[in-house]
């Protein structure tokens, strides 16, 4: 069963290793009373709501394996809106983060 991949991913390890940001940062976008825009909601990307809950232990946010790639796509896209991404640093990092998430 090694072989098996989890079902939830950790935001903040999402954070560091895929999107290379502050968790604490990640979390302000997506979750629901941050005081962020809530990228996680379905007024956002492919207009769905995505599966983040509290981590286990209650440090933390998890993303559902399903829903990780659309919500680094959502990241990246309001990065790119409030011009801290360009269109070409966008794609690149979109790109990785296929990759990098499979290796997680």
């Amino acid at each position: 069963m090694a072989d098996e991949q989890p079902d939830v991913y950790d935001l903040d390890r999402i954070s560091h290793a895929v999107l290379a940001m502050d968790p604490a940062d990640v979390r302000r976008l997506v979750a629901r009373g941050e005081g962020g825009p809530w990228l996680a909601g379905p007024d956002h990307g492919d207009g769905r709501a995505l599966a983040v809950h509290p981590a286990v232990g209650g440090h933390g946010l998890t993303v559902e394996r399903a829903d990780a790639i659309e919500l680094v796509s959502r990241v990246l896209d309001h990065r790119l809106a409030e011009g801290a991404l360009d269109e070409q640093q966008h794609d690149q990092m979109l790109t990785e983060a296929v990759v990098g998430l499979s290796l997680l």
